[in-house]
């Protein structure tokens, strides 16, 4: 039996894409029987995949480490290692049977986030909120630019506002805010998340910024490369700490950091959300993570990662979330305290519950698809959310809020709450049904309490399709 590594076998094309390696191999291999056997070092098991005739079959796993796949093909071992981690690796094997040839991609999927067994252990069954060091010096540079100064997204007016302006008022002349000038405005939205978000990867080891263990892309186009914003001005970013001194502005603010977190610590209930969630569907998350900066204005966005808990032979689920920070309702000077805590509440509640409304949705993609592809569902004003489902997910994620209000508040705080949320989706982001939507669904919620919000799915598409 012959072992051949796959890069003896390379053509002459290899197309890379950061460190994305898309290979075909020159060999061709030879199987008595129209079925090969392959494993991959992680894993103990042995799979048997069958080979079909004119087709492509693609198995693959998550890059890690030191990670190798052999296949058993005929007489021959094909090694190919997944030496280029984070990013993908994909190898066109040609395999001839007595009956058919068949073309096998073997995968090494991009992996974008690397959980440790410590890192399992310590965040299983927890939430926790942070500022990252990092993410607040993107945030501090993307307001200063000429793009987060045309911005209205973006908290400015306030007092750490000013103080950011005044530290770093000297520095506006350094050539990373060149490099943050947009030439077209719709590239706004894009340009801005890749440069926050991609941040948290990152962190200071001393005052050197290195990208950090657990995260390897955040935000972007390039789920295979990795390719990002903020990664390709690092070194200008770098610059730009080092000569304004950064650290020590983040330093003196430490203390408002901290008031920040506790204040955001005390009006979102995070616990209680996620286990009113867990016990409305049938499904698990292992951990949650809320980022904020006091500069973000109504710009939020979450991510998931999973990682492999080998000592429980499982999947860790995490959801990373990014928002503002209270100020944003302690300004609010005519609202009382319980509602500053069901409007800060919403913000990650309706990151959250994606999680669980999302795949219970897909169990009706068929339905959603033909009942929310009408005009009656959304106006001019969604500039977002083109397809059926992304539509009907909008109104159960926030109608799924409202319920878990009204469950858990008072009926002046859940009033107000829910007068507040319809005049959000309907008046500003083009829900333009969202009142009798959600009407309905705390109806169905009330007269069926045995029922969960997952098992009520079939009655609120059923009143839909009868409001088309």
């Amino acid at each position: 039996m012959k072992t051949f590594i796959l890069s003896i076998f390379l053509i002459s094309i290899n197309f890379v894409s950061g460190q994305y390696i898309k290979e075909n191999i020159s060999k061709t291999y030879f199987s008595e029987n129209d079925s090969i056997t392959f494993k991959y070092s992680n894993y103990p098991e042995v799979f048997k995949l069958d080979l079909s005739e004119n087709d492509t079959l693609s198995p693959g796993t998550n890059i890690a480490k030191d990670i190798t796949m052999t296949a058993y093909i005929g007489k021959d071992t094909l090694v190919i290692k997944g030496d280029n981690y984070p990013f993908a690796r994909k190898s066109f094997i040609t395999i001839k049977t007595p009956r058919r040839t068949t073309v096998v991609i073997f995968r090494f999927n991009a992996s974008s986030s690397n959980f440790s067994q410590e890192y399992i252990h310590e965040n299983q069954g927890k939430f926790s909120i942070v500022l990252s060091e990092v993410f607040e010096l993107a945030n501090i540079i993307w307001a200063l630019s000429p793009s987060g100064q045309a911005a209205i997204n973006l908290q400015k007016d306030t007092e750490y506002y000013r103080k950011v302006e005044k530290y770093f008022q000297p520095y506006l002349d350094h050539p990373i805010f060149k490099k943050l000038i947009l030439k077209n405005k719709n590239d706004y939205s894009d340009t801005y998340y890749q440069f926050r978000e991609n941040s948290f990867m990152y962190e200071f080891n001393g005052n050197k910024i290195l990208k950090g263990e657990n995260y390897n892309y955040v935000y972007g186009n390039d789920w295979q490369g990795f390719t990002n914003l903020f990664t390709e001005l690092l070194p200008l970013v770098q610059d730009f700490s080092d000569k304004s001194n950064f650290r020590a502005f983040y330093k003196k603010n430490k203390k408002y950091y901290s008031n920040d977190l506790k204040r955001i610590t005390e009006l979102m209930p995070i616990k209680n959300m996620w286990n009113w969630l867990e016990k409305e569907f049938p499904i698990k998350q292992n951990s949650y993570k809320i980022v904020f900066s006091p500069l973000i204005g109504g710009s939020h966005s979450t991510q998931n990662y999973s990682g492999k808990d080998i000592k429980n032979n499982s999947w860790f689920s995490e959801c990373v979330m990014f928002i503002c920070n209270a100020n944003r309702y302690d300004l609010k000077k005519d609202i009382t305290e319980k509602q500053k805590e069901v409007l800060m509440s919403g913000i990650v509640f309706t990151e959250i519950d994606h999680n669980y409304v999302n795949p219970t949705s897909n169990k009706y993609k068929k339905e959603i698809a033909e009942i929310f592809k009408g005009k009656i569902w959304t106006d001019e004003k969604n500039m977002f959310y083109e397809n059926p489902q992304s539509v009907f997910n909008e109104y159960m994620t926030h109608s799924v809020f409202c319920v878990w209000v009204k469950e858990n508040y008072d009926k002046k705080t859940s009033d107000y709450l829910i007068n507040e949320r319809i005049k959000m989706n309907v008046d500003r982001r083009g829900f333009i049904k969202f009142k009798e939507f959600n009407e309905e669904m705390i109806r169905l919620m009330d007269e069926n309490p045995t029922k969960t919000v997952a098992e009520i799915y079939p009655q609120i598409i059923d009143w839909a399709k009868k409001e088309n």
